[in-house]
């Protein structure tokens, strides 16, 4: 839709997801840039490897990725809107290497094992069927390849007001998750944390969050709205960013990197745990 076409009532209809395609906010899987360095670092891709990323949305993962190795890169959203903005922001960077596709996560359009590197982010918190998600995820990674999922959880129980809130902005029934139920989810038989690391999401004041609003919300484009429009988007984008911040004030995640088990391998007998400094 053309942006000088959308109504009061269009942004009243929409949800954060489609707000974040309309704004051209840059979104992130928890952790950002630090992540998806990390995830680079541990699995060793190179120039040659290919990897699937589960919800693109305007590009960023895939953008990063891409400066750090040049690795052939599929990345899937449904939200065609966003979709647009990270083809965009890949054709500005001058960025040959990936290819945008929409699909939805339950139904992966790709063959059996086959990518390196299957990039999930937050994905599986969404999903009402985690385990069939997560399967189409195992399905097209190779058997000697890795699976980089970075789930959210609740660190401090959240209200029933606050869950609510949340879920109707997202357009999905929030189920309260704690790490220890993803640690159960991925306690697979055939299947290995190889490795993982655990965050805490910082309180942002809200100086802070209004600057970051109007930054975003100053953008040429969105000027082009007529006026009743532009308040409505603007009141309920304010909303959100502080939704969000008591929301995630309350959360962590993790960094959790899975490979498949060896057949042939033993149960690891010595173990070990890193020294403290």
């Amino acid at each position: 839709m053309e942006i000088e076409k959308i109504t009061l009532n269009d942004i009243n209809r929409m949800d954060y997801n489609q707000l974040i395609g309309l704004t051209k906010e840059t979104n992130r899987l928890p952790g950002g840039r630090k992540t998806v360095f990390e995830i680079i670092n541990r699995t060793c891709i190179d120039r040659e490897s290919s990897v699937l990323e589960i919800g693109t949305s305007t590009g960023f993962t895939a953008i990063e990725l891409s400066k750090l190795v040049k690795c052939k890169i599929t990345s899937i959203d449904i939200n065609e809107i966003s979709l647009k903005e990270a083809k965009d922001r890949t054709f500005k960077e001058g960025l040959s290497n990936i290819k945008f596709i929409r699909a939805d996560v339950n139904n992966l359009p790709f063959k059996d094992f086959e990518f390196d590197l299957v990039i999930v982010g937050n994905i599986l918190s969404l999903m009402s069927n985690k385990e069939k998600a997560f399967d189409e995820c195992r399905r097209v990674c190779k058997k000697t390849g890795f699976i980089a999922t970075v789930p959210m959880y609740y660190i401090e129980k959240p209200s029933d007001e606050l869950v609510r809130n949340v879920s109707k902005a997202i357009q999905v029934n929030i189920t309260l998750l704690y790490k220890k139920d993803w640690d159960i989810f991925f306690r697979i038989p055939d299947l290995e944390v190889y490795w993982n690391d655990s965050y805490k999401f910082n309180y942002i004041n809200d100086e802070i969050i209004k600057k970051f609003v109007d930054d975003i919300l100053n953008r040429e484009h969105l000027k082009k709205l007529e006026k009743d429009a532009f308040e409505a988007l603007k009141r309920k984008y304010t909303n959100y960013m502080f939704l969000f911040r008591d929301n995630l004030s309350k959360m962590g995640f993790s960094i959790v990197l899975l490979s498949n088990k060896m057949i042939w391998e033993d149960p690891e007998l010595y173990t070990s745990v890193k020294l403290d400094k």
